[in-house]
C-alpha cells in the first residue's frame, strides 16, 4: 500500500533483539549475548516493511558465517540478508551491544576487566560499507587542581599531597570504512589515559598501589578526553586510514560535588593528528 504521507524513512526495523554468538576472541572462542537492532531504510511509495525478514536475517546470518568468526562479521552478514530479503532497501544498518572483557595491566596490577562494546555496520546496496566500533571502559582521576592547593597549604610535594578523586567513564568510538580496529586494541588504548584504571579485584596492597600511582599522575577530566582522542589518532591512523572518524567522551561522576562532569571530542585522525602538531 502507498502511505498517505509520503516520505522516504531512513531507518525501519526491530532493537533489542538477543542472540547469543561465539566469536573468535585472543584466548579462544568466547559465548556473547548479543543485543542487536536492524535497520532498512523505507522509500515513500510504501506504507510499511515487511519486518518479520529483519527476524529471518538475524536467523539465516548464522549459516553465513564459520564456527569461530568476529561480531563484526557476523553483523555484516546480517546486513547483506536484510539487502537480499528487502529489494526495495538502498541501505541496512545493524548494531549489536554487549560487555566484553579484556586484560589490563597497570603498575603490576593485573586483571580481566569488562567493558561496554557497541559494534555497527552500514551497508549500502551499491556496495559502499561502514564500520563503527565504540567501547566504553572506566578508570579514576585524581584532581590536578586540589593536590596543587593542599601542597601549596602543607609545604609538601604536590605528588604527596591529598586531593579528591573520581571514577569516570570513558568512551572511545571509531568509525571507518575500511578495517575495523580490534576491541582489546581500541580498550587498552583508552585505559592508558586515566590517573588509573578501575579493578574488579584489588588485594590490599595492589589497592594501596594503585592510588599511589593515580595520585602521582593526576588528571582533569579534559586531560583524559584529549589524550584518548590523540592515542587513538596516533596509534590506529595507519591502519584504518586518516578519513576515519574519532569520537571520544568521557563522564566524571564527581566525589565532591552534586553534580557529574562532561567531556568530548570529534574529528578525523588527520585533524585531529594535525591539531596536535599545530599546537604542540
Amino acid at each position: 500500500m502507498k502511505p498517505d504521507t509520503p516520505i522516504k524513512l531512513d531507518r525501519v526495523g526491530f532493537e533489542g533483539l538477543a542472540r547469543r554468538v561465539t566469536i573468535r576472541g585472543p584466548e579462544g572462542p568466547i559465548a556473547l549475548d548479543l543485543d542487536i537492532s536492524v535497520y532498512i531504510d523505507l522509500g515513500p511509495e510504501r506504507r510499511g516493511a515487511h519486518l518479520s525478514r529483519n527476524v529471518e536475517a538475524v536467523v539465516d546470518a548464522l549459516n553465513d558465517v564459520e564456527e569461530s568468526w568476529s561480531i563484526e562479521a557476523y553483523l555484516d552478514a546480517i546486513a547483506r540478508r536484510l539487502l537480499e530479503k528487502h529489494a526495495y532497501a538502498t541501505q541496512a544498518t545493524v548494531k549489536a551491544r554487549t560487555t566484553y572483557h579484556v586484560d589490563v595491566e597497570y603498575a603490576g596490577i593485573r586483571g580481566k576487566e569488562p567493558v561496554g562494546v557497541e559494534v555497527r555496520v552500514h551497508r549500502l546496496r551499491g556496495g559502499g560499507k561502514t564500520w563503527v566500533v565504540s567501547v566504553s571502559v572506566r578508570g579514576m582521576t585524581v584532581c590536578p587542581s586540589s593536590q596543587a592547593a593542599i601542597a601549596s597549604i602543607k609545604g609538601i610535594d604536590a605528588r604527596l599531597a591529598p586531593g579528591h578523586s573520581q571514577r569516570v567513564l570513558l568512551r572511545g568510538s571509531v568509525a571507518s570504512k575500511g578495517k575495523m580496529v580490534r576491541i582489546e586494541d581500541l580498550a587498552s588504548t583508552l585505559f592508558s589515559c586515566f590517573s588509573a584504571p578501575t579493578f574488579t579485584l584489588l588485594k590490599r596492597m595492589e589497592e594501596a598501589r594503585l592510588v599511589m600511582e593515580a595520585f602521582a599522575n593526576p588528571k582533569f577530566l579534559e586531560d583524559v578526553v584529549r589524550e584518548a582522542a590523540f592515542k587513538v589518532a596516533e596509534r590506529f591512523g595507519g591502519l584504518i586510514g586518516y578519513d576515519a572518524l574519532v569520537e571520544v567522551e568521557a563522564w566524571s561522576q564527581e566525589s565532591i560535588h552534586p553534580h557529574n562532569l562532561y567531556s568530548y571530542k570529534r574529528g578525523t585522525i588527520r585533524d585531529i593528528l594535525l591539531e596536535y602538531g599545530e599546537m604542540k
